[in-house]
């Protein structure tokens, strides 16, 4: 699966040009011992970066090219603002994850130290994801686990204990004042970024809700389903005369920019003559760019009309119009999860419609990155390395990209705040409550004591397993 837009991914050529001209003179200057099966992808790594990356003038020199090559792209990463960079030397489940796919049981989850005086860790199950080994065996949201393969988790082995979870694996979860033990099995899932969707009729008021999780267009095979199945719903929106949308991103991490575009075209009542987001590139990329392509070439605009592309970046359909609602206000539910695509979709909304944040301050990451796959190098192994660089900075039509460290929420709202945890959808969950009572639909629940029991802090959440999943990908 290929993540460029279509002006984008047809100029790679143009840099792969440009990236052998400038490494060409450099390659054959090594001595025989610091040659080694790492050689070339460090090298190839080097061409790369020294031409993309967006720090690309602030990069650290290491000559050592006989390291591994996850070593290598750590070391040249200017780490004084570049947290988001990724290498791995698996490209399929590098994509599959991208799109949706990987091995898990479907349950999706958040750890928090016990209390402050023991070293007990426990997790909270989030959602669980339908027609999952999850689902199958009861869980449900707001389950607490306490061991993992009948281990007490603890800050000393969390991290060990959720590799486990990769495999066949076993949670105690606490129910009736006793710890109980699920089974679970791991299969190969493929998720659906749409968890939930349907429409409140509250007093007379059309209300939308959707909670979606990620920015794919599709599991990896081109159908665009996810995309499609996107647009079909905002139909269904505009066909009910929906007035108010609350889009809850707080298990969003991130994805495709040409999602995040249609998904905001769907919100908004803008056209493709208004700019939805403009990257900031190196002065490389951007001499280079603007000379092919002219001024525009790093604005993308609104969509009239899904594109659907082929596996070469080609455009094969542009004839399915965008549904949009042209709503002038959104609420957005958002997280410490809420990154990247995410971020760049309330970004590019700000100038154009009231974006009225609930729960949590958002992720902050404002960089996007493409995604490299090297197969001529090692030709033996096409599966082989792929890197995430940052490679642009994101803006809006305002010229505005101040949300490195987040954006601040306009209404905040804790969802572990009071246990157990509302299932999603219920109009008495914290974060989607808070927004109808904005709305004026809603008076607050009556006060709910809360029996957390943990500390309020979360010390990481299953989204923190796949990083390459917190991105904005060209």
């Amino acid at each position: 699966m290929k993540y460029f837009n279509t002006k984008k991914f047809n100029w790679l050529l143009l840099f792969s040009f440009i990236i052998i001209s400038i490494s060409c003179e450099k390659e054959n200057n090594l001595d025989s011992e610091e040659i080694n099966e790492y050689t070339a992808v460090n090298q190839w790594i080097k061409s790369n970066m020294d031409v993309l990356y967006y720090w690309n003038s602030m990069m650290p020199t290491n000559k050592n090219m006989a390291i591994s090559p996850a070593d290598y792209f750590e070391s040249i990463l200017y780490k004084a603002e570049d947290r988001f960079s990724y290498i791995t030397d698996d490209y399929n489940t590098l994509t599959e994850h991208l799109g949706g796919v990987q091995m898990e049981a479907g349950y999706d989850f958040t750890l928090f130290r016990a209390d402050a005086t023991t070293q007990d860790v426990l997790g909270v199950i989030n959602y669980i994801k339908p027609k999952s080994p999850a689902s199958s065996v009861g869980l449900v949201r707001g389950d607490i686990f306490l061991t993992v393969n009948g281990k007490q988790i603890t800050l000393n082995n969390y991290m060990d204990l959720l590799n486990e979870t990769s495999a066949n694996h076993t949670l105690g979860i606490y129910r009736d004042n006793a710890i109980k033990s699920f089974s679970l099995s791991v299969v190969k899932y493929e998720e659906n970024p749409i968890l939930l969707d349907t429409i409140y009729d509250i007093n007379g008021t059309k209300i939308a809700y959707l909670i979606y999780n990620f920015f794919t267009i599709d599991k990896g095979d081109y159908s665009y389903t996810y995309l499609k199945q996107l647009n079909e719903i905002f139909g269904n929106y505009k066909q009910a005369n929906v007035k108010e949308l609350i889009l809850d991103l707080r298990y969003n991490s991130g994805g495709q920019v040409m999602v995040s575009t249609s998904l905001a075209s769907m919100i908004s009542n803008r056209s493709s003559s208004d700019v939805y987001c403009i990257d900031q590139y190196n002065s490389i990329v951007d001499r280079e760019l603007k000379k092919e392509l002219g001024d525009d070439y790093n604005k993308t605009f609104f969509d009239n009309y899904l594109r659907i592309l082929d596996s070469k970046g080609n455009i094969v359909d542009q004839s399915i119009p965008v549904n949009k609602l042209g709503l002038n206000r959104v609420y957005v539910l958002v997280s410490h999860n809420t990154a990247s695509a995410s971020e760049l979709l309330i970004n590019g909304l700000k100038p154009y419609a009231d974006v009225v944040l609930v729960g949590e301050t958002t992720y902050g990451k404002n960089v996007g990155m493409w995604l490299l796959h090297e197969e001529e190098i090692i030709k033996q192994k096409v599966n082989g390395w792929a890197i995430l660089p940052v490679v642009f900075k994101s803006f809006n039509s305002d010229n505005k990209s101040d949300f490195n460290n987040g954006f601040i929420p306009n209404i905040e709202a804790d969802e572990y705040s009071v246990m157990p945890l509302m299932p999603l959808g219920n109009i008495d969950e914290i974060l989607l409550e808070a927004a109808l009572v904005d709305i004026g639909v809603k008076n607050k629940s009556a006060l709910r004591s809360s029996n957390r029991g943990f500390e309020s802090k979360p010390l990481m959440s299953s989204i923190d397993r796949m990083p390459e999943r917190r991105n904005i990908i060209r």
